[in-house]
């Protein structure tokens, strides 16, 4: 049995209703944990429609994804739930996506193959980019395209929560998500570590997700960049400063990511509306993440945000 679990802050409706409406025929139950200031017990009137399908559990309080995630994690392992499909409110599945999902995983399994979770493609609604699988190799981040009617599963590093479908056995033996990262490199982190302990992630190439990435993208050289507000380019500073340190996200990830701190931190204060205060804050972050000062960001008065 599966259950879909799908992490709430301020939803955009019309996209709630898309996601809920791709995930109700591929799975057995599906678990909304909403991480809304000021959500409560009641039941939301536009989630209403979907009171049959849905066990809502309101925090009245940001708590941040991995909190939230393992709150529904840990009712799916109660419930009895063999695997969980971690799910973001904007993204949508393709049809058959979470059928795909388990047959590889059963093939690989067949073959032997410690399996740590299993992700789509994501098709990112912003570049139209669809990057398969990514591996951290000399430096850099390699991330590798398959044709959409593949059925042949990419070795993946990390990949994205959205979309992931992981056995609650496997959760029971690695951990669940680390809550005091809050947000950002979460899904990074939970995959290196399930790596370290000799388990391997796949991505399906054939299983299809949509999914929209950052507040906007911007070209950088070239590149497209996903950009998000202060503070949640504060999360992914501190964070990547944070786990450069731990050896359980292996040495290809910390000395790809080691030169892209002081880029991230030039590039974020660059793009920021007000560049001043958020280099005030970037440095938070870096300290922060030096001295291993995690959980919800807190001392803001100073910032003016």
């Amino acid at each position: 049995m599966i259950a879909a679990l799908v992490v709430l802050y301020h939803p955009d409706l019309s996209l709630l209703n898309r996601l809920l409406s791709s995930v109700f025929d591929q799975v057995d139950g599906i678990i909304a944990v909403d991480n809304t200031d000021g959500s409560s017990a009641l039941w939301p009137d536009y989630l209403d429609q979907y009171r049959e399908h849905v066990t809502y559990i309101p925090l009245g309080i940001n708590k941040g994804i991995a909190e939230a995630q393992n709150i529904g994690i840990e009712l799916s392992i109660k419930s009895g739930y063999s695997h969980v499909l971690l799910l973001d409110q904007d993204s949508a599945l393709s049809p058959d996506m979470v059928c795909k999902l388990l047959a590889a995983e059963k093939e690989l399994l067949n073959k032997g193959d410690k399996i740590a979770g299993m992700s789509p493609q994501v098709t990112d609604e912003r570049t139209g980019n669809r990057p398969c699988a990514c591996l951290y190799k000399w430096l850099r981040a390699r991330e590798l395209f398959r044709a959409v009617n593949s059925t042949e599963p990419v070795q993946t590093d990390s990949f994205i929560a959205s979309g992931s479908l992981i056995r609650t056995s496997v959760l029971q033996v690695l951990g669940t998500m680390r809550s005091d990262l809050f947000i950002d490199h979460v899904d990074t982190e939970w995959a290196l570590r399930a790596q370290s302990a000799g388990y391997k992630c796949f991505c399906v190439p054939d299983a299809i997700l949509m999914h929209s990435i950052g507040d906007a993208a911007v070209k950088v050289l070239g590149r497209s960049i996903h950009i998000h507000g202060d503070i949640r380019h504060y999360y992914q500073l501190r964070n990547e400063v944070y786990l450069a340190r731990l050896k359980t996200m292996g040495f290809q990830w910390r000395a790809y990511i080691l030169p892209r701190i002081p880029y991230h931190y030039v590039l974020y204060s660059a793009l920021s509306n007000n560049p001043l205060r958020a280099s005030r804050l970037l440095l938070k972050a870096i300290w922060d993440g030096m001295v291993g000062r995690l959980g919800p960001i807190t001392s803001l008065r100073r910032f003016r945000l």
